[in-house]
């Protein structure tokens, strides 16, 4: 089977793992020839992360942890790099085949972008995979298919399987899978 449109992955719950996921994806992809992007929603540019060493230009830009005790901005300032972070991944689109959008999930769960504005975005995907992570999709969202973002998934996973493009026919994408 052929893919017209580029897939969706979600990793999402609330275990270590999710970023590591899409770092794992993003590496595959790359040791494919294949375009990364990376936009992160919570993580800022000052802190340490290691990945950023990596052969593509992380958008690291958050204003740390949301309503955490380390929390220094106000929400009106996280609101606004959220908004950024969105309209960053949307310019990222049309120049990568994979785009992580990482803690994006998370960031719709506090309230900070409208799941509808996100799934606009990733409804332009054309060919390129997107990959979103995050805590927020929710075990009563995952269990109903609820949530528009979980409907227009590929591959949903929380700490096991939840959905898989195999699923559906589709064999493993080189690149993303292999």
């Amino acid at each position: 089977m052929s893919i017209e449109k580029g897939m969706v992955y979600i990793f999402t719950g609330d275990g270590k793992g999710k970023t590591s996921a899409a770092l794992g994806v993003a590496v595959r992809a790359m040791s494919n020839k294949m375009r990364v992007g990376w936009v992160s929603w919570y993580k800022e540019e000052s802190w340490p992360i290691s990945e950023k060493s990596l052969k593509f230009k992380m958008h690291l830009m958050g204003k740390g942890f949301y309503k955490l005790p380390t929390d220094k901005a106000t929400p009106k300032e996280h609101k606004k790099a959220a908004l950024e972070a969105l309209q960053k991944a949307e310019e990222l689109l049309s120049k990568v085949e994979v785009l992580v959008m990482d803690e994006v999930v998370k960031a719709v769960a506090d309230g900070l972008i409208e799941e509808k504005e996100v799934l606009r975005v990733v409804k332009k995907r054309g060919k390129a995979h997107v990959i979103l992570t995050g805590r927020g999709v929710t075990r009563t969202v995952l269990v109903s298919g609820g949530g528009r973002l979980f409907r227009e998934a590929d591959l949903v996973t929380e700490c096991k399987k939840i959905k898989h493009p195999f699923d559906k026919g589709i064999k493993a994408v080189k690149g993303l899978d292999y």
